[in-house]
């Protein structure tokens, strides 16, 4: 599939899915489903995944939780992208902007402010806007999931 395509479908199903749930991400400041399928789903292959905007040293951060609910560990690959007011996907989909994590059975990863445990689940979002008012919301692009052996 083309990328034109794939952003297509992708835009459509997030206009969609956003005619039904209600949800800004600048109020709200629980954790938001990350749309993994064109379904609208935040549930891939065992995997959840989870959003949520917040702030760490005075800096506006896009915080993201992942959950396995497979009974063995899986290595996560994405690529960090945020949708704009705008309805624009930036993204940094370089091959030195992809970021990667190894999730043990049924456990859970999220970033923190806090304890830093897993700085690759915290985004800065002046790396994809100038302001917090023109982000919309937050994706991990081509997420891929791989059962560690």
């Amino acid at each position: 599939m083309n990328k034109k395509k794939y952003y297509f479908i992708l835009l459509f199903a997030l206009l969609f899915c956003s005619m039904y749930k209600k949800g800004n991400s600048q109020t709200n400041a629980g954790w938001q489903p990350i749309y993994l399928l064109i379904s609208g789903s935040n549930i891939m292959d065992g995997i959840e995944a989870d959003f949520q905007i917040n702030t760490c040293n005075g800096e506006d951060i896009v915080y993201v939780k992942f959950i396995n609910h497979s009974a063995y560990p899986v290595k996560l690959e994405w690529f960090d992208a945020v949708f704009s007011q705008e309805l624009k996907w930036i993204n940094k989909d370089k091959a030195e902007d992809k970021k990667s994590l190894i999730l043990p059975a049924s456990s859970e990863a999220k970033g923190d402010c806090l304890n830093n445990k897993f700085p690759e689940l915290i985004v800065k979002i002046k790396d994809f806007v100038a302001d917090k008012k023109d982000f919309k919301r937050y994706s991990s692009l081509h997420l891929s999931v791989t059962a560690v052996k």
